[in-house]
């Protein structure tokens, strides 16, 4: 399995929107057949600290979700509310 992790520093004022888009993403990634599962969770003590947590079956899957429709149209999207790139980190899932 795959883990991506993947923090997203957002502008300020800029949450909702980003929160909004988000969720649409979550929405149509959870969807996908090699997807495990997709979550965002927000950072306590920081409010514009934000990471998307990705479980996929395989790098096949992984490859496969960031060439769907959905990826393409929203994380450009994604990138205009945040202060840098996000910084992201592809991990294997040792069990």
């Amino acid at each position: 399995m795959v883990l991506l992790i993947a923090k997203n520093t957002v502008k300020q004022g800029k949450q909702q929107a980003f929160l909004e888009l988000a969720k649409e993403m979550i929405v149509q990634t959870r969807k996908e057949s090699g997807c495990i599962s997709d979550d965002l969770v927000s950072v306590q003590n920081d409010s514009q600290q934000y990471y998307f947590i990705e479980k996929y079956a395989d790098m096949q899957a992984l490859e496969a979700h960031r060439a769907t429709m959905h990826f393409q149209t929203l994380v450009p999207q994604l990138a205009k509310l945040r202060e840098k790139a996000s910084e992201v980190s592809t991990c294997t899932v040792i069990e």
